[in-house]
C-alpha cells in the first residue's frame, strides 16, 4: 500500500488548483456519491486548517479542522473525505488520526463532530462519544459525538 504524503495548510495559504482539488474530492464524495445536494463551502472554510493526503500528487483525502468557538465550544473536524476506491483500507483512520493529532497538538478543548450516523462504529473506536441524536442533517441521519481532551 502507498504511503500518504500528509500536508496541513490554513485556507489563507493554500493556492487556487489546492482549494479546488479539495472542492472537487468533497463534491464527488458528499454532493455526487450521496446525492445529497447542499451549499459545501461555507464561512468555516475560511477560517479553517484544511489536511490534504496526496499519492503521488493526486490527492486522495482531505479534512479541515475548525478552532473552537466556530462550530461549536470545541475544535470540530469535518469535511472528512477520501474516494471510494480507497475505503476499506484504513486510510480513514489514518487521516482521522493524522486529524485527531493536530487539533489535540493546537488546542486543549476536546474535539467535537456532527457524524453520519452509518459511521457511528467508526468514530466511536477512535474515542469519540455519542452526546446526541440521531438527528436530520442535509437529509442524513447524523450523530454529534465528542472526544475529551486527553
Amino acid at each position: 500500500m502507498e504511503q500518504i504524503n500528509w500536508r496541513w495548510g490554513h485556507f489563507e495559504t493554500m493556492s487556487a488548483s489546492g482549494w479546488h482539488d479539495i472542492l472537487m474530492l468533497r463534491a464527488d464524495v458528499f454532493i455526487v456519491e450521496q446525492n445529497c445536494p447542499y451549499k459545501d463551502p461555507d464561512r468555516k472554510d475560511k477560517v479553517s486548517w484544511h489536511l490534504t493526503g496526496h499519492i503521488n500528487g493526486e490527492l486522495v483525502a482531505t479534512m479541515r479542522a475548525v478552532p473552537p468557538g466556530v462550530s461549536y465550544e470545541e475544535c470540530s473536524i469535518g469535511r472528512v473525505a477520501i474516494p471510494e476506491s480507497l475505503r476499506g483500507q484504513r486510510r480513514g483512520i489514518e487521516l482521522m488520526q493524522v486529524g485527531i493529532a493536530f487539533c489535540e497538538s493546537r488546542w486543549t478543548t476536546g474535539i467535537r463532530i456532527s457524524g453520519q450516523a452509518y459511521l457511528e462504529g467508526f468514530y466511536q473506536s477512535l474515542g469519540f462519544k455519542t452526546i446526541h441524536g440521531p438527528y436530520m442533517e442535509d437529509d442524513i441521519p447524523h450523530f454529534e459525538m465528542l472526544k475529551p481532551s486527553p
